[in-house]
């Protein structure tokens, strides 16, 4: 019998404050700030703060104790010191005398999407708001109204906000979640030596949701406890709330909560399969099993009213891939595990061969410095995506009618041109076969009307088309706003689609449905956004595209060379909905690919 982890007794003394909870005060102070109208320059810098301290791996308390706070980007002398003073107390005086001049409610009031804090400062200061709920009664009884520049629209907006708002959880983006676990998997390897003899990555974060509530490790051992004395005391932990010789829970110094169990080899397959899930697909296998005469768990199948063997018979898999066989399935990629036809599918022989990173040939979204908020040259930019193994790379940088990026005008873009135009003709002297794309990411005004004229964008390789400013329309209004972009005939890609940022901001009320039929006419191809932040196309989204007859473009709209990395995410994304590489339009060579750009009779 396995042995049951071991509660950690708490301590009596003040609890340790998580990174996470570190940088949420100083997120705080930056809300109160701009409610109170303060200097942006001081806002901003509590904002970095936080974002630094949210995405820290190491202990705050080992790095205070260093003496090296002043080291961390973006923390200088006078916020280090109200770190010093909040670890060393619990908490924060300059933090406590802000929260005696603004509601808490007003706070929470900014957390609703249509609620920023110039919005939240009159809701309070002129109508006595301070609290969702109050602010939801005010809403539906027609109050907001009531201030300038207020309307029934902004109540129905605020009302849907409030919705959004309730519909949110404390999952973390996996843009997060990810390379944190690649961390400490290698963490943990290093410190466990010869002791671990294998290890993986199980539950969400293995089926690559957009969100991860907890981290699942499944690691194989012959000295368990040895693995699990490591896991529990590698830097990365905050607290152990766990600890077994098979089992142990800790949570890290930035709140998530990491599980990591250990089996033995020959139940690795069954166990694997079983804490990768879903729960709904590892329910549909159970009953599979049992209609075969098996009862399925974490170890393996179990014979009971099998037609030929007495119960109690036991099969056990060293790997996934021979317990699916064993059931009569083809195996199933962990991103389709989802209860969505996907063990029909398998048990039919009809699994879709999914994309994969390799098929990708070129990226279609990239931007440059030509535009304020690209981090490299293009030339730079070229070779981070040629050393990737990639044949082509499109610098798509923004149009103007995006003022805060300094987007490009006519006279930019033919001025880039020549640029690019010279930098292939040295790729084609020296004999390389890689080409740079000339495009364009053109914002889609507020009218439907786009941010360079056709006679600009008919110069382009590619054009990539997307919303980024009057994102809180009502769904016609920015539906058909969208319409009138994709109907365009210069307008070859439409960028991130519905606007949404994972965690942070809700999709725009676009009618997706009616835009993505549009594309499918049109022969627009509809953006995979692959960055962890957007993944937009969704995979639920991404597979009606495909189903509707859309072609698809995986793109990382990378704004530096580290930008390229995320490729993953948006293959990953496109794999979870059942995406094959002849659907993706940068899977082909350049030419053929941008001959399917410009073939809008498809």
């Amino acid at each position: 019998m396995d042995s049951e982890p071991t509660a950690v007794p708490k301590t009596t003394h003040r609890p340790r404050l998580t990174n996470r909870e570190v940088a949420a005060i100083f997120e705080e102070i930056a809300d109160m700030l701009e409610v109170l109208g303060e200097n942006p320059y001081k806002i901003r810098a509590y904002r970095n703060a936080a974002r630094t301290l949210q995405d820290l791996h190491a202990s705050l308390y080992e790095i205070h104790r260093a003496g090296t706070l002043e080291e961390l980007p973006g923390i200088g002398e006078a916020i280090s010191k109200k770190i010093a003073e909040l670890l060393e107390t619990g908490h924060l005086s300059y933090h406590q005398e802000l929260a005696a001049q603004v509601p808490k409610g007003v706070l929470e009031m900014m957390r609703v999407p249509e609620v920023g804090p110039k919005t939240a400062r009159r809701l309070w200061q002129e109508l006595g708001i301070t609290g969702v709920e109050a602010l939801e009664q005010a809403a539906r009884e027609g109050r907001i109204r009531r201030l300038k520049g207020f309307g029934p629209k902004t109540e129905e907006k605020i009302l849907r906000g409030i919705q959004l708002l309730a519909q949110q959880t404390t999952r973390m983006p996996i843009g997060h979640a990810r390379p944190l676990a690649l961390e400490l998997v290698a963490a943990l390897e290093r410190a466990s030596g010869d002791a671990l003899a294998r290890i993986a990555i199980a539950g969400s974060l293995r089926r690559w949701k957009e969100t991860i509530g907890d981290v699942d490790l499944l690691a194989i051992s012959h000295r368990p406890a040895a693995v699990m004395e490591a896991f529990c005391h590698l830097d990365y932990v905050d607290e152990v709330l766990a600890q077994g010789t098979t089992k142990s829970s800790v949570v890290l110094h930035n709140g998530l909560q990491v599980d990591l169990r250990v089996v033995e080899p020959r139940h690795w397959g069954a166990a694997l399969c079983y804490f990768t899930g879903s729960k709904a697909h590892n329910v549909a296998l159970r009953e599979l099993a049992l209609e075969q005469g098996w009862s399925l768990n974490e170890y393996g199948l179990t014979a009971r009213n099998h037609p030929e063997l007495p119960d109690g018979t036991q099969r056990f898999f060293p790997e996934e891939e021979a317990l699916y066989a064993f059931l009569g399935l083809d195996f199933i990629p962990p991103e389709l595990r989802e209860a969505r036809g996907e063990i029909q599918a398998a048990r039919a022989h009809r699994l879709p061969r999914l994309i994969q990173e390799t098929d990708i040939q070129g990226e279609l979204h990239g931007h440059s410095t030509w535009s304020s908020d690209g981090k490299a040259s293009i030339p730079e930019m070229a070779e981070a995506a040629r050393a990737r193994g990639h044949r082509y790379w499109a610098c798509t940088d923004h149009s103007a009618g995006l003022g805060i990026t300094g987007g490009l005008d006519g006279d930019a873009v033919l001025r880039q041109a020549q640029e690019i135009q010279a930098l292939n003709r040295r790729y084609r002297e020296q004999g390389i076969d890689f080409r740079i794309l000339h495009g364009i990411e053109v914002e889609i005004l507020a009218d439907g009307s786009l941010g360079l004229p056709d006679e600009i964008l008919a110069r382009l390789d590619v054009v990539v088309a997307s919303i980024h400013t009057a994102q809180r329309q009502d769904p016609e209004t920015i539906t058909e706003r969208c319409l009138q972009a994709v109907r365009n005939p210069h307008v070859d890609i439409l960028g991130h689609p519905t606007g949404r940022l994972v965690g942070q901001r809700p999709p725009t009320a676009i009618d997706l449905e009616r835009v993505l039929k549009a594309c499918a006419e049109t022969g627009t191809v509809v953006e995979v956004n692959a960055s962890p932040y957007r993944l937009d196309l969704n995979d639920i989204h991404a597979r009606r595209a495909v189903e509707l007859g859309c072609m698809l473009a995986i793109s990382c709209d990378a704004h530096s060379p580290e930008g390229l990395d995320v490729l993953e995410y948006g293959v990953a994304t496109a794999r979870r909905g059942w995406v094959e590489p002849q659907q993706v339009v940068n899977t082909r060579p350049v030419e053929e690919m941008l001959a399917l750009l410009k073939d809008r009779s498809r």
